[in-house]
């Protein structure tokens, strides 16, 4: 069944149009003059882009790294001391919570985010009457502002007169969402996961509506169940654009603030601390160049996630 769903494949995308071909013919017979012509075009065009990346990005990365390695305060220059930033975050326990949390809120919500967000959108691309309304009904969480998004969850998660333990009351006692350390845990990654997996199901949605429908009626022709049609032709077919959206969740849920500030401010303890909380908290001490440090020392990560993006949207 699996060699007639690749044939299946290949003669759909026999049918593709050869456009970039004939282009790919039409350009061998400019004149090298025309081409350098058009490159420099393309570079007079895209440097107000440049100018505005480096300008927006490039100077206060830099200021940044620069910053870490000194002593500056809100209010004066400081003075350069090397690594002494860096090795302050290292006998930090502040610093090892924030990493081992990093670990588990960003690879416990994309976990969980890939599953939503895969049901909601095999669910939503199926026909059913209101299908757009319900849409627009996933994509809500996504596009309300953080700062309500967040503080109404933490109004739900509230002991114990939130409106979940309001809910749960007649089968058990008010559970201590965010005065509990593992509960605390718990309604951060549900909250993330709640945030962001719209963007998941959505980016999922329009993958799978690239997907040759001949392929599954080649598939059911062969007597393949709904499970089988889903591993050997789904699964495969937007394969790459999990792979693109889980590196830019990851990065994003890395650098989220909201999510942590305003539902725990990183307690109970620090078992719920990230490294933009401990940047903000340096930075309310006016300690500009501690603040940057815990800013910076994520940057590694950060460009191995831009690799890995990079290096799929390559092959794609």
């Amino acid at each position: 069944m699996q060699a007639k769903i690749e044939q299946a494949a290949a003669a759909a995308g026999a049918h593709a149009p050869a456009g970039p071909a004939g282009a790919s013919r039409r350009s061998k017979g400019r004149r090298p003059s025309a081409i350098g012509k058009e490159a420099r075009l393309g570079l007079l065009l895209v440097l107000p882009a440049v100018a505005v990346i480096v300008i927006l990005i490039g100077y206060p990365t830099i200021s940044s790294i620069w910053y870490s390695f000194t002593d500056r305060m809100v209010g004066s220059p400081g003075t350069f001391i090397g690594l002494a930033n860096y090795t302050r975050l290292v006998t930090d326990s502040g610093f090892l919570s924030a990493a081992a949390n990093l670990v588990l809120i960003v690879g416990v919500s994309l976990i969980l985010k890939l599953v939503l967000g895969t049901v909601v959108a095999v669910i939503l691309n199926r026909p059913m009457p209101g299908r757009n309304l319900w849409r627009l009904l996933v994509m809500l969480p996504w596009a309300m502002p953080g700062f309500v998004a967040f503080m109404g969850l933490r109004l739900m998660f509230e002991s114990p007169y939130g409106a979940i333990n309001v809910a749960l009351e007649t089968f058990t006692s008010p559970i201590p969402f965010l005065s509990d350390p593992e509960w605390a845990r718990v309604s951060v990654v549900l909250a993330t996961v709640w945030r962001g997996f719209p963007f998941w199901a959505i980016s999922i949605l329009a993958a799978l509506q690239t997907i040759p429908k001949e392929l599954y009626e080649a598939a059911r022709m062969d007597g393949a169940s709904a499970w089988q049609q889903f591993v050997h032709i789904t699964v495969p077919q937007i394969r790459s654009t999990v792979a693109v959206v889980a590196v830019i969740s990851a990065i994003w849920t890395a650098n989220g603030f909201e999510n942590i500030w305003l539902m725990t401010q990183g307690g109970p303890s620090t078992t719920t601390m990230t490294f933009p909380v401990l940047s903000f908290l340096s930075l309310q001490s006016r300690q500009l160049g501690q603040a940057a440090a815990y800013a910076v020392v994520i940057l590694p990560v950060m460009a191995l996630f831009i690799m890995l993006l990079s290096r799929r949207k390559k092959e794609i």
